[in-house]
């Protein structure tokens, strides 16, 4: 997770225009201020070509913070890296 939570705050303070060593893994979405969905699509698009991660907008619209985010996007970077079977 350490190496999304380098990266991510870029990201997130992108779309969300806070200053990117203000977004920490506890930051909330909430808190960044109008965090919508048009805005949670932009972020998505950008998690997707950046790490090559599709996350599903409804099962991120239930994730609080940017550390609960950069878990699931490793999550998903771990899964595509073990070999099935």
């Amino acid at each position: 997770m350490s190496d999304v939570m380098t990266t991510l705050p870029g990201l997130v303070s992108r779309v969300s225009r806070h200053p990117a060593d203000k977004i920490t893994a506890d930051s909330r979405f909430v808190g960044l201020g109008r965090w919508g969905s048009l805005v949670a699509v932009r972020l998505l698009a950008n998690i997707e070509q950046t790490y090559g991660v599709r996350l599903d907008l409804r099962r991120y619209m239930k994730i609080e913070t940017v550390g609960e985010l950069a878990a699931e996007i490793t999550r998903h970077l771990a899964a595509r890296a073990t070999p099935a079977g």
